[in-house]
């Protein structure tokens, strides 16, 4: 991890296309399938991951992400997503897009590899004087089991390339845990739980360690629909960040083509 926090969305980028340069030779051919996703919900408040909030909330948060799987080799995915949060109290709305790759990097008895990396347009007229940004955004994933519960480390990163604020690059840190509650009937609970740090070069104007968060969420899944539940709480690491409590619950719709 401490490597793709030094080398950010160079390394993404160069798995990127060591992944398509490997093509066939160690991955079987499937046969490409469509998916789609709608989620809907509220939260707390619009919250940024260099740390501040924007509204009094609630807000209303929405999610569209439509993907090609197994569309060069086998487990990987090219998928275009809409998302945006409004504030009810001033109905203001914020939204991301974008186009995004993901591959599988390594399987083994150990442990999982991905990595995705694309192109996003985030228009943000609640963030200081308002953004309007093109990023590159990169992201590496590992998944194990210890003890048989599945433990996850995510580094996000986001590199501004265009921006009416100054641009630079924030990494996000997470691990987290997902322990099975329940699994029955087609219907599985699963508690997921974990520490987050934020880390910015310049990004907005921010540099530095920003936040430490720990947060928790219960999700309850059935083969089409997922309803999520989450509270986070955060530390902050700078002067002028507040310390806060963030809640959310979410539910998903899942369409297979």
């Amino acid at each position: 991890m401490p490597v793709y926090i030094m080398f950010g969305n160079r390394l993404v980028f160069t798995l990127l296309l060591w992944s398509l340069a490997a093509t066939g030779q160690d991955a079987p051919a499937l046969k490409p399938t469509w998916t789609a996703s709608l989620t809907g919900g509220f939260a707390s408040t619009f919250q940024m991951t260099l740390g501040g909030t924007y509204g009094d909330g609630p807000a209303f948060q929405n999610r569209l992400t439509v993907s090609l799987n197994n569309a060069f080799r086998g487990g990987d995915s090219i998928s275009a997503f809409g998302w945006s949060t409004t504030n009810l109290p001033t109905r203001a709305p914020n939204w991301q897009a974008g186009l995004l790759y993901k591959a599988l990097v390594m399987h083994r008895k150990a442990g999982t590899i991905t990595m995705t990396g694309g192109v996003q347009r985030w228009v943000l007229p609640a963030i200081k004087t308002g953004a309007k940004d093109w990023l590159f955004s990169g992201n590496l994933t590992y998944g194990t089991k210890v003890k048989r519960v599945p433990l996850f480390v995510t580094a996000d990163s986001y590199s501004l390339l265009e921006s009416t604020l100054p641009t630079g690059t924030v990494v996000y840190t997470q691990v987290y845990t997902e322990h099975r509650l329940l699994s029955r009937d087609g219907l599985r609970v699963v508690l997921r739980q974990g520490p987050a740090f934020t880390h910015s070069w310049g990004f907005y104007g921010a540099e530095g360690n920003r936040v430490f968060r720990y947060g928790g969420a219960l999700l309850l899944s059935t083969k089409h629909a997922t309803l999520e539940g989450g509270f986070r709480q955060q530390a902050a690491l700078q002067d002028k960040i507040p310390n806060n409590g963030y809640w959310y619950v979410l539910l998903t719709r899942q369409l297979t083509r």
